[in-house]
């Protein structure tokens, strides 16, 4: 998600008002910001450091649905509709967060009608995003396709240029569980790339080799049996 859009386009004023609503609270890595299934007592506003928005089976499996960044808003849908958290947040290194009561926030909404719309438009945003995790895990025609898919990915800011090297800021743990699939299964794939040369790995720098096949494999047009990929 490159744009937040109510903290983006708040007012000096209303900066300052929202702030003084908020309590600051810093996190370690790996910390539970809020849990699926709990009461939606409040907004979080992450200002520094990454969250993973996840989901939970009932086996214990989690399938991550996106990775938040500095100014997204975490747990807006309940607190918009007095619902329990239907997903959970855990940081994914040291973060700090503002939190709003759900009844501030509420009222700062009901005062403001151009923040109240932001706050809609961030809320669809969110869903787009959510959509777009089921579309990659229930539609992708094969693991490896979808891993293909995710590697193209990583390295495409609007802002920037695009390049072959990553530096990877997933372990194969967050890798699977945004892919809905186990880690074993993502080393053994990243094992298959690196060994047909597709990609090339050196700790967390990746470098994509062969770029259009890549592509190939991504769309789902290449015969993965003929490659010795499947």
């Amino acid at each position: 998600m490159q744009e937040h859009l109510l903290t983006s386009r708040l007012t000096p004023a209303l900066r300052q008002e929202l702030n003084s609503l908020a309590f600051r609270v810093s996190l370690p890595g790996g910390s539970t910001v809020f849990q699926e299934g709990n009461e939606a007592n409040g907004i979080f506003i992450l200002r520094k450091g990454r969250a993973k928005v996840a989901m939970n089976s009932e086996l214990g499996r989690t399938v991550i649905l996106y990775l938040a960044a500095p100014g997204e808003l975490l747990g807006l849908s309940s607190v918009i509709s007095g619902t329990p958290r239907q997903v959970s947040a855990v940081t994914v290194e040291p973060c700090d967060l503002d939190l709003v009561r759900r009844d501030d926030f509420l009222e700062f909404l009901n005062n403001h009608e151009t923040q109240f719309r932001a706050a809609l438009d961030e809320l669809a945003q969110q869903h787009s995003c959510i959509l777009n995790a089921i579309r990659r895990l229930s539609l992708a025609p094969s693991l490896l396709a979808n891993l293909a898919r995710f590697l193209l990915g990583l390295n495409c800011p609007e802002d920037k240029p695009q390049t072959d090297k990553v530096h990877l800021k997933h372990t194969q743990e967050e890798i699977a569980q945004q892919l809905g699939t186990t880690r074993e299964s993502i080393t053994r794939t990243l094992a298959k790339l690196r060994k047909e040369r597709i990609i090339e790995q050196r700790g967390r720098v990746l470098t994509i080799r062969n770029r259009s096949l890549l592509e190939h494999i991504a769309s789902a047009r290449v015969d993965e049996a003929a490659l010795k990929l499947a």
